[in-house]
């Protein structure tokens, strides 16, 4: 009975172990300086329910059809070392080249970088919109990190520091490079879309946004002593 009893309660621990890794966010253990769960509406945002796009218990859902595309960004706050980060699904059709992110350095919706993922291609892409015209500071390239199966979870999270931007997917570091920050800080927000191309439309669900202050850096280790 006793052995019974020791099993039953470490079964219980493992199980509580487990579903505190299923909950675990995508963002780090920063301060909280904005957080959104988008089970109801922020006027932050700029948003009006409609055909489009609503609210509720699984999040901000959108509904796109075929070229369609956003870049809404929420007007709490101008940042400048940050860490953004959401969970996102796709559910997306048979022929897809819709994508889904964030959006860092905002100025408006002519000048801002995006970080965005394309689920059913398993990739990742970062642009960069300049007075009107698009360019491409991280060329889009594959990566198992992502998930790709039908309505699965992606945990996007984009670190910036200075110039240095650091992009985690599903806990996995995927890429790393240098941009051209937003003077006197910038607007965070989304970035999500489809294409003419698209055999259907996209259902698209955010959940858990947050931003916080970026996780501390590795302190270097003290330079050795020379011996004399």
């Amino acid at each position: 009975m006793t052995h019974s009893i020791q099993f039953s309660a470490v079964s219980a621990l493992l199980l509580a172990f487990s579903a505190g890794a299923q909950q675990a966010t995508a963002c780090g253990s920063g301060t909280i300086l904005y957080e959104d769960k988008m089970t109801s509406e922020d006027e932050s945002w700029g948003l009006t329910a409609d055909s489009t796009h609503s609210v509720g218990p699984k999040g901000m859902t959108w509904k796109l059809d075929p070229n369609v595309t956003w870049t809404p960004f929420n007007q709490t706050s101008l940042y400048t070392d940050f860490e953004v980060c959401a969970k996102i699904k796709m559910d997306y059709p048979e022929k897809s080249a819709g994508y889904v992110g964030l959006a860092i350095w905002g100025v408006d919706s002519k000048n801002n970088y995006t970080v965005d993922l394309f689920p059913s291609a398993g990739a990742v892409a970062v642009y960069r919109a300049q007075n009107g015209k698009y360019l491409k500071p991280v060329p889009y390239f594959k990566t198992s990190a992502v998930n790709t199966e039908q309505g699965a979870t992606n945990e996007l999270s984009v670190v910036v520091v200075g110039k240095h931007v650091v992009i985690t997917v599903n806990g996995t570091k995927v890429k790393e490079f240098n941009g051209i920050p937003a003077a006197d800080g910038g607007l965070v927000g989304l970035d999500l879309g489809t294409v003419s191309d698209d055999s259907g439309p996209s259902t698209i669900i955010y959940s858990d946004f947050q931003v916080r202050e970026p996780p501390p850096q590795e302190e270097a280790p003290a330079p050795s002593k020379k011996k004399t």
